[in-house]
């Protein structure tokens, strides 16, 4: 895993006020896509592509219904699955209405100590990496239909 060595002005602890050093990962890589993820699953297995993106379709639709009724679901070695939603603050019991007030509903993944931990990791430093900027439109050029943005 790439990291970079970033200087920091220490702000709790015994080191409070001093500059220091600390790595953060630089994830910056291209991404591993949905596809990508199925094939790499069935390799060495009976089981095919199609049918493991079958799998996961199902299950993001299980997950959903179960969830929606309020159900915690355990993925075994994965970890659990939760509901949670936010509400806006009434001040009178009777003027609640959840059709209005709770908003934002959510699925939260907990994933178990063992499938958080990664396991066998090699470090290598990179330079700090700069964050990208998103690109100026040109003025007066709106999209075209039929035109395709990066």
């Amino acid at each position: 895993m790439d990291y970079s060595l970033n200087k920091r002005k220490m702000t709790i602890g015994v080191n409070k006020g001093k500059d220091m050093f600390v790595a953060n990962p630089v994830c910056q890589k291209q991404r591993i896509s949905f596809e990508r993820l199925c094939e790499r699953m069935a390799e060495d297995t009976t089981v095919g592509e199609a049918d493991i993106a079958a799998v996961f379709f199902k299950l993001r639709k299980v997950l959903s219904q179960f969830c929606s009724q309020g159900y915690i679901v355990d993925a075994g070695p994965m970890g659990t699955f939760r509901p949670t939603f936010t509400s806006k603050a009434v001040e009178k019991e009777e003027d609640f209405k959840p059709s209005e007030n709770i908003t934002k509903t959510q699925i939260l993944f907990t994933p178990t100590p063992e499938f958080r931990q990664l396991k066998n990791v090699e470090f290598f430093r990179v330079e700090k990496q700069e964050k990208k900027k998103a690109k100026p439109k040109p003025s007066g050029s709106g999209s075209e239909e039929g035109e395709e943005n990066p």
